[in-house]
Formats: C-alpha cells, structure tokens, sequence
C-alpha cells in the first residue's frame, strides 16, 4: 500500500491514507481547516478583507515569532 493515494471517482475524491503513518485526530485537523477554507471561499470575502486578514497575520508574526520559535533552534541539542 501506498502512504497516501487519492482516486478520481465521479464527483468525489478517495482519499487513502496509511494509518500508521497518520492519526486520526491529525487527519480530523487537517480536514476541519479545508472544511474552514471551503466555507471562506463560498463567503466570497472582497479582496480588502482578505488583505486585512494578511495584514492582521503578518503583525501576530512580528509580534510573537520568537515565542513561538521559542527552543526550536536547540531542539538536537542535549
């Protein structure tokens, strides 16, 4: 079996994903944040809230980067 494969039937895709490889709950994540996408698109948001979205992101960065890269440099270190 492959890792991951997905098939083309019709209308819908078949996803196949080697569960030792990835959890459960890991797929759930990733799905609810393509369920999440779907919704943004279908709300048709104009291309100024989409720029304050960036805009709104890129600040959060600015302001928390290190923190949330907090040990990740000495991550192979003992």
């Amino acid at each position: 079996m492959n890792d991951f494969s997905i098939q083309a039937v019709g209308n819908e895709a078949i996803i196949t994903v080697d569960l030792s490889l990835v959890d459960i709950e890991s797929l759930n994540i990733m799905f609810e944040r393509l369920r999440t996408e779907q919704l943004i698109k279908k709300a048709g948001f104009k291309e100024e809230v989409v720029e304050i979205g960036e805009e709104l992101k890129r600040g959060w960065w600015e302001k928390n980067r290190e923190q949330y890269l907090k040990g990740v440099g000495n991550a192979d270190r003992d």
